[in-house]
Formats: C-alpha cells, structure tokens, sequence
C-alpha cells in the first residue's frame, strides 16, 4: 500500500512538474516563478495521465459559480462549494500545520518581495503590515471578527497586538475549529479567542456587533461576494472597519464580477482560473475592482486599496519546495488515508504560481469603514 501510495503521488506532482531541468532548489524566488511557469502543466493528453486524473479527480471538481446563474443552480452549487470547502481544509489542514504552522496564507517579504527572512516571519509580518495598511487602532474591549480563520493563527496575532480585545473565528471545516480551540487554551488565549463552525454569507452574529471584520485569504471562497460584503457590513459597528486580502484575477475594464463572462480576459486566462478554480474550490474570480463597487454601491466610506502580488512572490515558489520536501511528502502520503484533497491541492500550486508569473492572478487588499 506504501508503494502504491508513493507511486500516485510521485506521478500526480510530475504531472505538473516534470522537466529534465527541474530542480527543487532552484525554486527560488523570483526566479522560481519564472522557472514553474516554463513547467509542463497540461498533462491530460497522456495515457498515465487520463488514468490518474480519473484515480485522484484530478480534472474534476464543481464548476465555478456563475454570477449569471439561476436561482436555483446557484443555491445548488453555492451548496456544493461549500461542502468542497470545508472537504478540502478538514483533509489538508494537520498536514499544513505540520509543516507550515498555525498560519495558513502567505507572507509579506517587503515591498518588492526581496526581503531575506524565513516563511514563519513572513507570515507573521503579512498580519501586522496588513493592519498598518488598514490603520487599525483596537481600543480595550473591541471586538474582531476573523472571516475564514484557518486554525486561529491571525486571531491569536491580532489579541496579543491589542490586549483587551476579543477575537471570534469562522470556519467552514470542523477540523479547522477544533484545532483552533486546541492551539488558543495551549496560548494561554482561549478566554480572549473563540472559533465556530458557520457560513460566512449567513454570520450567526446581532447586526453592529464588531469593530473589525478581518478577512486574510478567504474572500475568494465566498460564492456570493455582494451578500458576503453585505454580511460583513451587517456586522460592523457603526465606524467599524472591513480589511480584506484576498486573491483576485487582473484588472479589466469590465466589472463582471465573475471571469467567464468577462470579455477582456483571454480563453486561457479564463482556463487557468477555472482550473485553479476546480482545484481550490472556489467560485469564479473577480476584480479587486469589483469589490470595490460593490463596497462603494453597499454605502462603505473611506476605501482605500493596493496591489501586493510582488510583495507574496516568494511564497508560493516556498509552498511547492515543501510539497517536494521529505517531511512534506511523508505528510502527503499520509493524508491519502482521508482521500485525494491535499494531493490535489498540492499539485494545483504551480498553477497559482504560473497565474501569479503571467500578471493573471493578484494579491488584492482593500479597507473601508461603516458610516457611522
């Protein structure tokens, strides 16, 4: 079973991989993006190919979410997204704790992403330059809201930055939640942390109940942007603040909010994106000026946003040489026993890094508050 195992991953990550001049420490940023890009992506052609993609549902997965779909196949499908969602962390997140640690996003490497510094304090600087970008000020007794909180990592960061506040967690994974529980009582901050299973576009929470909705890496999983920004506004306080990172595709000229009715994207643009799209879970992607509209349309005032794809770079080149790491591939073959999840998202990476190299895929950030 143990060589079985080896021989599905082995061939699941050369599908996305295999190249005679291919070396794992050679991926290193910026240059490693360039490097993947050049990789052979498309393998469905080959006959180990087919075969495999049909064993680990490596070309299957939920259409992406049409803004332009019905009623009912939205619901239907928003549904299917959902449980895709929390499938995918409860079966990938032990083994990203494992090897990455308790924060699941990417990491702030300076402004040009030239910054020498390990994975670890990269992420934990992403968190506070995050903040700065939004000004945060959190008074004694504010409370936070962690939008997709992952196993509690930023909620923990921003309650030790601002003692006296309280951070609520969401998550759509029970396995997510729980260990969040188990990190925060192993902190000494589980009287001022909580975490809880709920849908981000049907918040269990009183209207005007936080003064920060955080939100790092999770609003390109919400299948209905405009009821999930019109949730975050719900609950804010009056005067209260949304701050958001999130993936986004490149700016257009047309605000579709949704790329595959978007006629200034290319057809392989669009197919990268609905491909990572299958491989994630996610719905289709939009602009960061969608968001934007839609925040402006929603009544939130003193927006302000920026572009901080240079400044990740380095992280997802980090993310497949662990992947290609002894530890990492140990971890894969270990998760094989709850199903095929992590492989595929790990074979999914050099897509994002090829989104990222080619101008397609972005890191977009926007802040704005609730009138009071």
């Amino acid at each position: 079973m143990m060589n079985r195992g080896v021989t599905v991953i082995l061939l699941g990550l050369a599908g996305v991989a295999s190249s005679a001049a291919f070396s794992p420490a050679a991926l290193s940023a910026p240059s490693a993006i360039r490097h993947a890009a050049s990789l052979s992506c498309d393998r469905q052609s080959s006959s180990w190919g087919k075969v495999l993609g049909k064993k680990l549902g490596l070309f299957r997965g939920a259409t992406p979410l049409s803004a332009t779909s019905s009623t009912a196949e939205s619901t239907d499908t928003s549904k299917a997204l959902k449980e895709g969602i929390a499938n995918f962390y409860d079966q990938s997140s032990p083994l990203w704790e494992e090897v990455w640690g308790e924060h699941m996003h990417m990491g702030h490497y300076g402004d040009l992403g030239d910054e020498k510094k390990s994975d670890e304090q990269a992420q934990k600087d992403m968190i506070d330059r995050l903040l700065d970008f939004g000004e945060v000020a959190l008074p004694t007794g504010a409370k936070v809201l962690d939008v997709g909180c992952g196993v509690g990592g930023s909620s923990r960061h921003i309650a030790r930055r601002y003692p006296g506040c309280t951070t609520t967690g969401v998550t759509l994974s029970p396995v997510q939640s729980a260990h969040a529980v188990e990190r925060s009582a192993a902190a000494g901050l589980g009287d001022v942390t909580s975490f809880q299973v709920a849908d981000a576009l049907n918040l269990p929470f009183e209207d005007n109940s936080f003064d920060l909705v955080w939100t790092l890496e999770s609003g390109e999983h919400m299948p209905g942007k405009k009821e999930w920004l019109a949730e975050c506004y719900r609950v804010l306080k009056p005067g209260g603040r949304f701050l958001m990172a999130t993936w986004v595709h490149k700016e257009t000229d047309s605000l579709t909010c949704g790329h595959a009715a978007n006629p200034d994207l290319t057809k392989k643009e669009k197919k990268l994106l609905s491909r990572i799209s299958k491989y994630y879970h996610l719905p289709e992607w939009v602009t960061l000026g969608d968001y934007k509209a839609i925040a402006k349309d929603m009544g939130f005032l003193q927006s302000k946003d920026t572009d901080w794809t240079a400044t990740v770079a380095p992280f997802w080149p980090a993310v497949w040489r662990t992947a290609l790491s002894w530890k990492g591939f140990k971890g894969l073959i270990k998760t094989m026993k709850n199903g095929f999840e992590t492989i595929r998202g790990a074979r999914a990476v050099l897509f994002m890094i090829r989104g990222f190299n080619k101008g397609i895929v972005k890191l977009g950030l926007l802040t704005c508050t609730k009138p009071n």
